[in-house]
């Protein structure tokens, strides 16, 4: 069946088949993760970290490209995903981009150290009828600090409250301090004092 123009669900949901599928470790972030765990917010967009090895490039393109999902950035709506393609954005950017209809995705290769603990600590979650793979809300609010833009220590507030109680506030310190030069760890640190912890 062909997605509705706004089909995110079917978009996450055959994202997942496909990766699981292929025994590729995976896990989705960006407003699909922060939903679990922090503000629910609408998204047309999906962030999936996988660790795709180059060798594996042919077979990932071509099961998306029989998913639905088409290359994007070529200014072709129908462009076939582009092994090529794939091999320099990852090169240039640590990621490549497709689409289906209007759902956009970013698919990050891992290339920090941080990335393979996500991928390990990875949680699987329901979502609709399947189980999906998510970032864990520790993971979560690690890599928002490290982006550190004013949207992400909102959403680092909010996983905090939401998450209190529930958090290992020792993995996050931990790795906080492997990440974060000493003004965001004290910034986090007070974020932590204010809102992810009970009293």
């Amino acid at each position: 069946m062909t997605p509705a123009p706004a089909d995110l669900p079917g978009a996450v949901k055959d994202l997942s088949d496909v990766f699981t599928t292929l025994r590729i470790s995976h896990a989705f972030g960006g407003a699909i993760a922060q939903n679990y765990w922090g503000t629910v917010r609408a998204t047309q967009d999906i962030d999936l970290l996988a660790s795709i090895p180059r060798i594996r490039f042919q077979e990932v393109a071509e099961t998306l490209d029989a998913a639905g999902f088409r290359a994007a950035g070529t200014g072709k709506r129908d462009a076939a995903i582009d092994v090529a393609a794939m091999v320099a954005e990852e090169r240039d950017r640590h990621l490549f981009t497709i689409h289906r209809r209007l759902v956009k995705v970013e698919i990050f290769l891992p290339f920090l150290p941080i990335q393979t603990s996500i991928l390990e600590r990875a949680v699987s979650c329901p979502f609709e009828d399947k189980t999906i793979r998510v970032t864990s809300a520790e993971d979560l609010v690690l890599l928002k600090m490290v982006f550190h833009r004013e949207k992400d220590l909102r959403d680092v507030r909010a996983i905090l409250l939401n998450q209190r109680g529930k958090l290992d506030l020792a993995y996050i310190r931990d790795g906080a301090g492997k990440l974060l030069e000493n003004p965001r760890v004290e910034e986090l640190e007070a974020y932590i004092a204010r809102y992810g912890t009970a009293g």
